[in-house]
């Protein structure tokens, strides 16, 4: 096997499922209506609801849902080899993913941008309304810590890698500016990429200087900064820094992946790793558990991702311009993303078995492994780092990337500079996510507490706004200053998907309703009974076998209490959403709603 046949199967297979099933689901089953406006056009306020270019849109929306998911959950899954991550990601976003973005994103601009929770009192009623809120709320300051916690160990004592990623702010800032007063997007995005490059290369010129002494934070002093800057992108108006910041980085994100591309298709690097190793029963160093059900808990965005519900039912609803942009946004984004995953896939693959485990388990556990590293030690001279036991996935995908790129002769000698520019990259994937997730946290923190003080539910309310940001803020920073989120970080695979989940139910109940066939439902219903069902199951093996094992190194009370409360909310949800499709089925004419509704 080589990775050229990997990747260009990869590619027909989604460009083959957007033309044919993200059509379908445009014109069959959500009948996208361009006569009729679209939120960003009705409620059009300049701050929030701004009607966008589709590709700044598209920008805006991938840059969001594509933070640390693709790169780290497919090299993770690689311990079980690589034909399950490989078939998990193509079926997974074609027949989950896509489907799932989309139909979120049309649920939420049918109900004028709002969030999902909002979106599900409607559909659901008011317990399903409270389960999905409450939910939302635990998934996200989980997510926007662990994210944040990840760029806090990228960029420590990182003076390169903070003036790069700090950098694209006012440089996003300027585009903003620029592109509102012009209306010129080549120019606005052409300056911009110019100057974020520079900033880029520039970055490891300052780091022996003055000027790089000062931007060499410790993680606590980072740990500060990032809460502070998530408040701004959360509480100034979209077109000015957090719409113009994600689209420049999806240049970047894009760029780099489309250099892999081609580096792949120069080098050829044959996959060392077999199509399924010795852990697919459970015991790995990475994963503790068996194939299924982690396989689809590890790797989560880039196949399907419960995350993706916040950004679709939170920014990128009050910015299309037309409702056919749901195509290319939602579907098209996530098949985008997929193959992102797929490329870190094969980073991953394209090391040596022994060489993998032993950057992704501690010494010690390697030690029992009986494995010897082959161009590790190689690797780690050229690189000028000790590579071994560096876990988490990101320093892997940043060994194989290098090994790829320092593969073409020209760049042979780069080493330290692809290693060091890939960490970089990652930390800028990921803090767009931040971005957008912090936003989104604000819409719910506005919705689930409105209901309890109704200003609060006015976006347009600046007091509520800031109050919204700031408790945002302060409830995932204060995880992230504090450590405490790694007690928990195991919960967010499970919590993802089954948001995910949740994603899946609102979007049949809402097909069931305006489909002008009953069996267009199942669009939804096939990858939510697989899904749901995975979910149960693996967060029941973790409770049994690691937070209330006591036997088990993970074992944690708290985790497993919570586990039980997410799963438990879940299983309200899906009860509320039979039970209100057996009464929309038991009316023939009550599935069928207005397009305008």
């Amino acid at each position: 096997m080589n990775a050229i046949t990997i990747v260009i199967g990869s590619i027909c297979i989604l460009m083959i499922a957007y033309r044919i099933y993200g059509t379908f689901m445009a014109a069959k089953v959500l009948k996208l209506n361009d006569n009729q406006p679209t939120p960003a056009h009705t409620l059009n306020d300049g701050k929030d609801y701004v009607p966008t270019n589709k590709w700044v849109a598209f920008g805006h929306h991938f840059a969001a849902i594509a933070a640390a998911g693709p790169l780290v959950g497919p090299i993770l899954a690689a311990q079980f080899g690589y034909l399950p991550g490989l078939l998990w990601l193509l079926i997974g976003a074609v027949i989950g993913g896509a489907v799932h973005d989309a139909v979120v994103l049309y649920a939420s601009m049918r109900k004028s941008g709002k969030s999902l929770s909002e979106v599900a009192k409607e559909e659901l009623g008011p317990v399903a309304a409270f389960c999905t809120g409450l939910a939302m709320l635990f998934i996200i300051t989980i997510t926007m810590a662990g994210l944040s916690m990840v760029v806090l160990h990228a960029l420590e004592r990182n003076p390169w890698g903070t003036f790069a990623v700090g950098i694209t702010i006012p440089i996003a800032m300027g585009v903003g500016l620029l592109y509102k007063k012009t209306g010129n997007l080549k120019l606005s995005s052409t300056i911009g990429f110019i100057l974020l490059m520079a900033g880029v290369f520039i970055g490891p010129a300052i780091q022996e200087t003055a000027f790089g002494q000062m931007l060499s934070f410790d993680t606590k002093t980072l740990a500060i900064i990032l809460p502070v800057y998530a408040f701004f992108a959360a509480a100034l108006p979209v077109w000015l820094l957090l719409a113009p910041r994600d689209y420049l980085s999806s240049f970047m994100k894009i760029g780099v992946f489309i250099a892999l591309v081609v580096g792949v298709f120069m080098i050829n690097p044959s996959i060392s790793f077999p199509a399924l190793t010795e852990f697919v029963n459970g015991g790995g160093p990475v994963i503790a558990g068996p194939v299924w059900p982690f396989i689809s808990i590890t790797i989560a965005c880039g196949a399907i991702s419960g995350f993706h519900a916040f950004v679709g039912s939170g920014t990128t609803p009050k910015m299309l311009n037309r409702w056919s942009d749901i195509k290319v946004v939602g579907f098209g984004a996530m098949l985008v993303e997929c193959l992102v995953g797929i490329m870190a896939l094969i980073a991953a693959i394209a090391l040596q078995p022994a060489d993998y485990f032993a950057i992704n388990s501690s010494p010690e556990v390697f030690r029992t492994l009986g494995m010897s590293v082959v161009d590790l030690p190689r690797l780690s001279e050229e690189i000028g780092l000790n590579l071994e036991g560096r876990t988490g996935g990101a320093v892997t995908l940043a060994v194989g990337m290098t090994h790829i790129f320092t593969s073409i002769p020209w760049f042979a000698n780069l080493a330290p500079y692809f290693f060091q520019f890939v960490i970089m990259f990652e930390a800028v994937f990921i803090l767009t996510a931040i971005d957008a997730g912090t936003r989104v946290a604000r819409y719910l923190i506005q919705d689930f507490f409105g209901e309890v003080y109704k200003p609060l539910k006015r976006v347009d309310w600046m007091p509520g706004n800031i109050f919204a940001s700031a408790l945002a803020c302060l409830m995932w920073g204060y995880l992230l200053y504090s450590g405490d989120i790694g007690s928990v970080w195991a919960l967010f695979g499970v919590s993802n998907q089954l948001m995910a989940s949740i994603g899946l139910i609102i979007g049949a109940t809402v097909i069931l309703k305006i489909a002008d066939k009953r069996r267009y439902m199942l669009t939804c219903l096939v990858p939510l009974a697989y899904l749901f069902a995975t979910v149960n199951y693996a967060g029941y093996w973790m409770i049994r076998n690691v937070y209330l094992n006591p036997e088990a190194a993970g074992y944690n009370v708290l985790n497993g209490v919570l586990s039980i409360i997410m799963l438990i909310l879940g299983v309200v949800i899906l009860v509320a959403a039979i039970r209100k499709w057996i009464q929309i089925l038991s009316v023939p004419g009550a599935r069928l709603e207005a397009r305008s509704a």
